[in-house]
């Protein structure tokens, strides 16, 4: 299941069951974030075309579509810093994966 061999799932240690289990379900949720970001850039590129389009066509101004640089950069989330508590309570619920299943 989910990778591991018969011999491993039967004759193995059973935490190595749930280790295969935790990472392929961080791997389910890591390609989901994949496909939601892939739609998501491409909705924001087509906004872009599409708003840029009609503001040309009737508006006074021309308006040229903005470099690839400029429209990532726009759109950088900014990140929480850690402290020293929240990294060992992720580490250790990381460590006791196996543990929740």
């Amino acid at each position: 299941m989910f990778g591991m061999s018969s011999t491993e799932f039967w004759e193995e240690d059973p935490q190595l069951y749930w280790a295969y289990r935790t990472f392929y379900l961080k791997k389910l949720e890591t390609d989901y974030d994949a496909k939601l970001y892939d739609a998501w850039l491409k909705g924001n590129m087509n906004h872009i075309a599409v708003s840029l389009g009609i503001n040309n066509a009737f508006g006074k101004q021309k308006i040229e579509y903005p470099q690839y640089d400029e429209i990532m950069n726009g759109n950088k989330k900014k990140k929480k810093k850690l402290t020293k508590e929240d990294i060992n309570r992720l580490v250790q619920e990381e460590y006791n994966a196996w543990a929740r299943y």
